[in-house]
């Protein structure tokens, strides 16, 4: 049972840390910046490819696809100012592959060229192409030519066998696909991007929350007891009421911090316009978020009551940075088969089941025994943390100067 005192402790840790400068930087900040992440790479985009015109080489060995080449280059591809992106010189077959290779690179090397694209006389059986530049990192101009070569290819051949190509390329236009998520409660129109960016976002929040608070708690924990602040705070309570204190008023700050968050993601949506959200178990997507706060929060108390300087502190914690980091590195697979038995497997790790029930929620809904398992799993690992950091903080919070082995740390929860 928590007595008043936790409360009082909670409440003092509360307002002490809502008016520090850092968390109502960070209350604005985070968001900010997440909405910046997603914005500058279009910003990027637009100021880092280049806006003027590309000067290309083309080659063409077989003598017969040239003009159709030039010709689907330059008209392509143009510049906000309706000028051809590609500047084109042709070469014909009446140059040797080695002859306009060489000139090429010449000029690439000269930098009156920025690429050259050679077809040798084999390409129409082979269907090798060479492209030749001083960067071939740039996937999006070579994915342009590639596509403007292997269609005029694919029209020759189609024009020789006695097709039309408009006819063939009409023929095998793609149908529009529009995904449907059918739910127990009727059927929704929803895409991959708002199932995987709900997910994405919640894990990406449960993250910098984990380790701003976590750190800021490990921080005041080592500041008091190198102060010997703690000292006189246990002599007015005791060290579980204390912890419990600790816990409770950082999850007010995770809550303040969560709600203006939602308040702003929710405003976002609405100006962008964004439909077909999948929100049908958002109270659930919450209820792990917060569970797994309180998780690492015990682990958290319990790192920095057994820490003496910062920096053990942050050597101890920066291992739990990896827990919270494999969810979004697997992220892109998992969606694609969110109940294959690994995934699932995962799910029942307490330090993972947040994040992952978190990442498939949205995507694929559970069963109910497993949300049902992995809820009770969390529940009783944060009791079982609860209860191991209580009795290692009831020592450790005292204890300055020296690192505790784990012989002594073992005594103390046996204790």
């Amino acid at each position: 049972m928590i007595s008043r005192k936790a409360f009082s402790v909670a409440r003092w840790e509360f307002v002490e840390r809502v008016k520090t400068k850092s968390f109502i930087i960070g209350l604005f900040l985070t968001p900010a910046i997440m909405a910046l992440f997603s914005v500058v790479p279009s910003l990027l985009r637009e100021n880092i490819v280049k806006q003027e015109q590309l000067h290309l080489l083309v080659y063409d060995g077989t003598g017969v696809l040239l003009d159709s080449v030039t010709a689907s280059v330059a008209r392509a591809f143009t510049l906000p100012d309706d000028r051809p992106l590609y500047v084109v010189t042709p070469v014909g077959a009446e140059t040797s592959m080695e002859e306009a290779k060489g000139r090429a690179d010449e000029r690439i090397l000269a930098e009156t060229l920025e690429a050259a694209v050679l077809i040798p006389s084999t390409a129409l059986d082979s269907l090798h192409v060479e492209y030749r530049a001083r960067n071939v990192s740039d996937i999006e101009n070579i994915s342009r030519l590639e596509s403007i070569v292997s269609g005029v290819i694919t029209s020759y051949k189609l024009t020789h066998a006695g097709l039309d190509p408009v006819k063939v390329g009409e023929l095998n236009r793609r149908a529009d696909l529009r995904t449907v998520r059918v739910t127990p409660t009727g059927e929704k129109q929803s895409g991959f991007l708002e199932s995987f960016g709900i997910s994405y976002v919640f894990i990406i929040m449960l993250m910098i929350m984990i380790l701003s608070s976590g750190q800021m708690l490990v921080r005041s924990m080592v500041e008091e007891k190198s102060n010997r602040i703690v000292e006189v705070l246990v002599s007015s309570c005791s060290a579980t009421d204390l912890m419990f204190g600790k816990i409770i008023g950082l999850s007010l700050l995770g809550i303040v911090q969560l709600s203006l968050w939602v308040v702003i993601g929710v405003v976002l949506v609405l100006a962008s316009g964004i439909t077909g959200l999948p929100l049908d178990n958002l109270w659930l997507m919450i209820v792990y978020f917060f569970l797994g706060f309180l998780l690492y929060a015990g682990i958290f108390v319990m790192f920095g009551c057994l820490a003496s300087t910062e920096q053990e502190a942050q050597q101890m914690t920066g291992y739990l940075s990896i827990f919270l980091s494999l969810p979004l590195v697997i992220a892109m697979i998992a969606v694609q088969n969110p109940n294959s038995p690994l995934l699932v497997g995962l799910s029942f790790v307490p330090l993972l089941t947040p994040s992952m029930m978190i990442l498939r929620l949205p995507i694929l809904t559970p069963p109910a025994w497993q949300i049902a398992a992995s809820l009770a799993g969390l529940v009783l690992s944060i009791a079982v943390v609860v209860w191991i950091a209580a009795k290692v903080f009831r020592v450790g919070i005292l204890l300055t100067g020296t690192r505790p082995t784990l012989d002594e740390i073992v005594r103390w929860i046996r204790s």
